[in-house]
């Protein structure tokens, strides 16, 4: 597996929250994820996110470029807010910067400020990043002009525009949680970004997705990505200690935002800590993270996404938290 390091809980925090001096953090936990032989970084995308504000990941990852040449930049755009001639140019400027590091993460979205806000309802969502996928693909790879009739975009002989260095296209996952969009990116052929979901509904959904593969005709997913909220120490009880309080307030958002009600009859995210971090957090001494992780590199995974800072936190029991895994985690999977 390919270890990376998740920068949304980094880049989100209270109101109130000098962000300038969260940018210089973040800067600083990137430079010891590089030098610790993390392989990718990643920056999740909302808009309006109270109680929190966010910084955008484009941009951020743009900085970023420079403090971590080599690494991935996996970059999550909310599609169906967007207009894909400008995410396929800003990408490609992105693949461009980090010589060919850039990695776009898409997803539907699920909160209605969202969607109020940038005037798409609702039920347009599936439609707008289906045919915003095709465009960018031709813009990506065409070598002319691109011609393209949509419900919702349309394009007529249009320049191509910026061309990434990565061809014939930059790498595409796609976020989903339901079992409705798991088997749909499946058919897409897209790999497909798994996130909230507790292990036993991955397991499941993993076999969906192959099955939604192969009825169409795809070849298996060389890649397979997967986001964890993770935190070790040396001691089960530490672990629990430091990150509790972090997460907890993390997954109460969640719940007000009501990502919890994607898959039925899950635990919702009010749960008490010790009910939802079973097979769904990886929080624990070393022996611990190592046998959860081994469960998901048995299912196929084949990058994860470790979430070790949230809104709040002190860079502090991040750093020490990264050194643990690099020095006794990293060694168990290379």
């Amino acid at each position: 597996m390919k270890f990376g390091l998740s920068l949304t809980g980094m880049l989100q925090q209270p109101a109130g929250t000098d962000m300038a001096r969260s940018v210089e953090e973040v800067l600083g936990l990137v430079r010891l994820a590089k030098e610790l032989g993390f392989s990718w970084l990643y920056a999740g995308q909302h808009f309006l996110s109270h109680p929190y504000q966010m910084l955008q990941p484009l941009p951020v990852m743009a900085r970023l470029a420079a403090k971590a040449p080599g690494l991935d930049l996996v970059t999550t755009a909310v599609l169906p807010l967007h207009n894909p001639v400008e995410v396929a140019e800003q990408v490609a400027t992105l693949d461009v910067i980090s010589g060919g590091h850039a990695v776009l993460a898409t997803a539907l979205g699920y909160r209605d400020e969202e969607n109020s806000a940038f005037g798409v309802p609702r039920r347009d969502r599936v439609g707008r990043m289906v045919e915003a996928l095709e465009v960018m693909q031709l813009l990506w790879s065409s070598e002319g002009p691109v011609s393209y009739e949509g419900r919702h975009f349309q394009l007529h002989d249009s320049p191509t525009g910026l061309r990434p260095v990565r061809q014939p296209a930059p790498p595409v996952w796609i976020a989903a949680s339901s079992d409705t969009a798991v088997a749909r990116t499946g058919r897409l052929g897209y790999p497909w970004l798994i996130n909230h979901a507790d292990y036993p509904t991955i397991a499941r959904q993993v076999g969906l997705y192959r099955d939604s593969r192969d009825e169409v005709g795809h070849p298996d997913a060389t890649d397979l990505p997967i986001l964890r909220e993770f935190f070790v120490a040396e001691t089960a009880e530490e672990a629990v200690r430091v990150a509790q309080p972090y997460v907890t307030g993390k997954y109460e958002t969640y719940a007000q935002w009501g990502q919890d009600q994607a898959l039925k009859g899950e635990r919702s995210f009010a749960s008490e800590f010790a009910a939802l971090a079973q097979d769904r957090f990886i929080v624990g001494e070393v022996e611990q993270v190592v046998a959860d992780l081994k469960r998901y590199e048995a299912l196929g995974v084949t990058h994860i996404g470790l979430r070790m800072r949230w809104a709040g936190m002190p860079t502090g029991p991040t750093a020490k938290a990264m050194r643990l895994t690099a020095e006794r985690v990293f060694p168990h999977f290379q």
